[in-house]
């Protein structure tokens, strides 16, 4: 079974004239879940359950007219099991963000838009063997920068359609603190850091379809 939900609700406070008004409100999120469950009589391949749950409410303001400016939170959750030597993989992701976001009227219903987000997250990850006393653990946090453009479509005053291509450049840094038992009990312990600088340019362009409502004040 897999499951995918996505969903993001925008509102505001005031529409005119083709303007997303000073002193609007936006309330959003982002929601996905993911699971899966395989059984086998294949000797060759084993049973496995795998459950993922991803989460990011937020909201913003219109500082001036078409620029908003808002926050989010992050949490993501993990595990995935695997027999017959039932191992456990299990991790999350907690932290949050801070977004900007500028709309540029170009007439007759659309607009492009730029959004620009800085985000902090926590991160745990632990792989586990039930039968043994091997373990793997990882604690840390990552940083993410990124560059979203995207155009909206304004089907009723209060219903827009939105297309964007999804972190057309990206920068982040990861470090996590990593422990390790193998079967003979004895524990490693280590340090990794890692970056990265991407862009979305080229084949397989990742494009990302979203909804947003703006409810005018009456």
């Amino acid at each position: 079974m897999k499951i995918n939900l996505l969903f993001i609700l925008l509102f505001s406070s005031s529409l005119l004239n083709a303007q997303i008004q000073k002193g609007a409100i936006f309330i959003g999120g982002d929601f996905s879940v993911n699971g899966n469950k395989a059984t086998t009589t294949n000797p060759n391949n084993y049973p496995a359950k795998n459950t993922a749950l991803w989460i990011s409410p937020s909201i913003g303001w219109v500082v001036k007219e078409n620029i908003v400016v808002g926050g989010n939170l992050l949490l993501s959750y993990f595990q995935n099991e695997q027999q017959p030597t039932v191992t456990f993989n299990k991790g999350n992701r907690i932290g949050g963000g801070i977004w900007m976001r500028k709309y540029l009227p170009l007439g007759k219903s659309f607009y492009l838009f730029g959004n620009a987000g800085l985000s902090v997250q926590s991160i745990y990850n632990k792989y586990t063997i039930v039968q043994q006393p091997y373990y793997s653990r990882e604690k840390g946090y990552t940083v993410n920068a990124a560059l979203t453009p995207g155009l909206s479509y304004q089907i009723k005053k209060s219903l827009f359609l939105e297309l964007a291509l999804n972190n057309l450049i990206s920068l982040g840094f990861e470090r996590k603190n990593m422990e390790e038992q193998n079967q003979n009990g004895t524990v490693y312990k280590g340090t990794n850091e890692s970056y990265n600088l991407a862009t979305s340019l080229g084949g397989g362009i990742p494009l990302q379809i979203g909804m947003r409502w703006i409810i005018g004040k009456y």
